[in-house]
């Protein structure tokens, strides 16, 4: 599965830092995945917090499809 293909019910595997953390996509829209409060780039994956300054070019987590068992 890629980013592109990432629907509201997946889940998918939160790096922060190395620490690993399993969301639950809540939204979707042409430029975002939405879990809960995190919102990431739908085109790389990258967290986009305003308060903490991330953007698509610069961003301390990003999000991947959670691999199959």
């Amino acid at each position: 599965m890629e980013l592109k293909d990432i629907k509201v019910g997946d889940h998918v595997t939160r790096n922060l830092a190395g620490a690993l953390m399993e969301l639950i996509v809540s939204d979707v829209t042409d430029d975002l995945i939405v879990c809960g409060p995190w919102e990431f780039s739908r085109r790389n994956g990258v967290e986009i917090d305003k308060e903490c300054g991330w953007d698509e070019l610069s961003s301390g987590s990003f999000v991947q499809p959670k691999k199959e068992d």
